[in-house]
């Protein structure tokens, strides 16, 4: 599994950004091997971290040849004052206590 986190200083969101989100937000859900993600806020600073589940690197490449995506990379600075992109090769992951799988959030 490959986690993509995206550490974001959000600025001023627009109408055609939460087009084009919502439009980067489906292209990720119709990828095969997309498997979720969970966003946290911090109420401090208001940064924002969003951990997106890919079963594979493939499918994660996949994911980044959308145009919407494409698009939505070349146009950041529009609607952000800062962003960080890191990309993880997960090699284990276990735990207890929050419910019966270890998997990510569809």
């Amino acid at each position: 599994m490959y986690l993509v986190t995206f550490r974001l200083d959000p600025g001023e969101y627009d109408e055609e950004f939460h087009e084009l989100n919502d439009a980067v937000q489906a292209a990720a859900e119709d990828t095969d091997g997309y498997l979720g993600k969970r966003t946290w806020t911090d109420p401090e600073s208001d940064e924002v971290l969003v951990v997106y589940y890919w079963e594979s690197l493939d499918a994660l490449e996949a994911f980044g040849a959308d145009s919407d995506h494409r698009t939505a990379k070349r146009r950041w600075t529009e609607w952000y004052d800062a962003y960080e992109v890191t990309i993880t090769d997960v090699i284990e992951t276990y735990g207890s206590g929050f419910g019966d799988s270890a998997d990510p959030p569809q």
